[in-house]
């Protein structure tokens, strides 16, 4: 038996970030190693909340989890895979914990000191327990053994995949009414969170007066300093906020989009760049952290702290059909390279490395 914790992976849709990564991996590896029984293990504070993922897949229990009664919880346990940060003190089995990113002890600066201390607290405590650390990217593996002096040699850098059915290229009946309803525009996905350094890309669209600027995600800290960068730069009529949207509307307005532009100063993965490319739309991208190995050879690159570096990325796309159709390929061609079978191929491959099993 495989234990998987999947706490991050309970609550209601839409499921996206670290909840959908959680979801995503568990699925792959249920269907692609059908004779191998998982244990799908909560917190029992998560627990208690209910909305549980629960996998129809018929290898698949859900255990809540007990310290230190774990032993007795999941007895047959031969390997435990916490896929977000939470990992218990027992059983004494093989341990792994994926780490998805270190931004609250890498970059004090954006979050409250209660948090870089509470979270710093949690990650130490977790890496310090675990035999095996997952990441993401390399960029996050290189970060956890700096942070925390693990040994790079026991990390593992997998990295997150897409699903390409559900990011597709629509058909041109289905993006017309996007696009006549909303012009020519660029798309921003993510939180309003200083990481994500959206003032920069409403500066970058003010210089190009024939677009228009698409925010989609929900306010966070950041949100004052973008409203107010909106307001200076003269974009309140060429901008539009969309807190939450469905999948459906999402995947609407990556196909219909000019350009998706990821301007993140920091990111240990940036599943974004993926999932706008398996959309078949251009992508303009920080150079910055992860997102290079997210973006592979698909994306057009550029400084994230240069306004005008990133209009000139934006407007050498939109003006040219060519530059638009050779992203466009690579793109899809990229996204399709990484789906989550083959993630969680090279996950299971590390299962029997580690626990033998």
């Amino acid at each position: 038996m495989i234990a998987l914790e999947v706490s991050s992976a309970a609550g209601r849709p839409p499921f996206g970030g670290i909840g959908g990564t959680v979801r995503n991996f568990a699925n792959s590896l249920l269907r692609a190693d059908p004779e191998t029984p998982y244990a799908l293990c909560y917190r029992f504070s998560r627990w208690r909340k209910g909305h549980l993922f629960r996998p129809q897949a018929p290898n698949a229990r859900v255990r809540v989890l007990v310290d230190p009664l774990n032993r007795w919880i999941i007895p047959r346990a031969r390997i435990f895979h916490s896929l977000a940060t939470y990992l218990p003190e027992s059983p004494d089995i093989p341990k792994l914990v994926t780490i998805h990113d270190v931004n609250p002890v890498r970059n004090p600066q954006w979050v409250t000191p209660r948090w870089h201390e509470l979270r710093g607290r949690k990650l130490r405590d977790t890496i310090g327990r675990a035999d095996v650390v997952v990441t993401p990217s390399r960029f996050t593996a290189e970060e956890v053994a700096e942070l925390f002096d693990f040994p790079i040699e026991r990390t593992r850098a997998i990295p997150n995949g897409v699903d390409s059915h559900a990011f597709r290229p629509l058909l041109p009946d289905e993006i017309a009414p996007i696009r006549a309803r909303h012009g020519d525009f660029v798309l921003g996905v993510g939180l309003h969170a200083p990481r994500k350094n959206l003032e920069r890309l409403v500066e970058a669209v003010s210089r190009l007066p024939e677009l228009r600027l698409i925010l989609v995600g929900r306010p966070s800290n950041g949100a004052a300093s973008l409203l107010d960068t909106i307001d200076q730069c003269k974009m309140v009529d060429r901008t539009i906020h969309l807190a939450r949207v469905s999948h459906a509307e999402l995947v609407g307005l990556m196909n219909a989009a000019r350009v998706l532009a990821v301007t993140s100063l920091y990111e240990g993965f940036g599943l974004t760049v993926l999932e706008g490319m398996a959309c078949g739309v251009p992508v303009v991208c920080s150079n910055a952290s992860s997102l290079p190995e997210a973006g592979g050879d698909a994306a057009l690159y550029v400084d994230a702290k240069d306004p005008e570096a990133i209009a000139d990325a934006i407007n050498r796309v939109v003006s040219s059909p060519e530059l638009t159709e050779e992203l466009r390929t690579r793109g899809i061609e990229h996204a399709r390279a990484c789906s989550w079978d083959r993630s969680a191929a090279v996950l299971r491959a590390l299962y029997r490395e580690v626990g033998n099993v």
